[in-house]
């Protein structure tokens, strides 16, 4: 490393080689990719803004937070965020304390869903507040139609396209990951800062589905 780049890198706050770090290290995967992470930390920082934390440990955890992303149907999916802990917190070294940087791996680890693991800090709650987020509101419904369409999955069931009378099946019906998992989320939140959020998110997608009901002559009813 040259003197001159050494001298730019030294620069940089931790924050900003983290995502850096990201942008070179992390595999974008349909839903998961850097627009991604810019909208988790954004919103991160609204929940750091109104419940607190260790600021510097929320910022770099939302950047490091998928890290090693692995595809909806890997057969490894859950372990990602334990990997992605991992790999941050080798990443991070002797730039963050020991304290911090067990908060690191703690909200890497525990913001995923399917992983089932419960955050207790509130700097792991904010990240996995923050990312929950991003599945809901129509970057939310975005994200499902680019995720199902990358796997191949049919958009809707033609004869009960709002899962009235099945059970949810979101490994065909693309639709379908609205009514299995998505409207979970706001029950799942731990910030009353992110549940006042979800809110205007969920009313955003019932306005969708309305629509579409209406276009497809099937009335919506949640």
């Amino acid at each position: 490393m040259t003197d001159t780049l050494k001298t730019a890198t030294d620069a940089l706050s931790l924050c900003e080689l983290a995502k850096e770090h990201a942008r070179t290290s992390m595999a974008a995967t349909a839903g998961h990719d850097m627009a991604h992470l810019e909208r988790v930390h954004r919103v991160a920082m609204m929940l750091w803004d109104a419940e607190g934390g260790d600021r510097e440990v929320i910022e770099v955890s939302a950047w490091l937070h998928d890290l090693v992303n692995l595809p909806k149907d890997h057969p490894k999916r859950r372990d990602a965020s334990t990997l992605s802990a991992e790999a941050a917190v080798r990443w991070i070294g002797e730039r963050m304390t020991r304290g911090q940087r067990a908060l690191v791996f703690e909200a890497i680890q525990r913001h995923s869903y399917s992983a089932g693991f419960v955050p207790e800090s509130l700097e792991a709650k904010i990240v996995c507040d923050a990312d929950r987020l991003d599945a809901l509101g129509a970057v939310g419904l975005m994200r499902t139609l680019e995720t199902g369409g990358a796997l191949g999955r049919a958009s809707f069931h033609g004869d009960d396209p709002f899962c009235t009378e099945r059970e949810p099946d979101d490994g065909v019906f693309t639709l379908d990951h609205v009514f299995a998992k998505l409207f979970k989320l706001p029950a799942m939140l731990h910030t009353d800062a992110a549940r006042r959020v979800a809110e205007q998110r969920v009313a955003v997608m019932e306005d969708f589905l309305a629509a579409l009901g209406a276009e497809l002559g099937r009335a919506y009813r949640r």
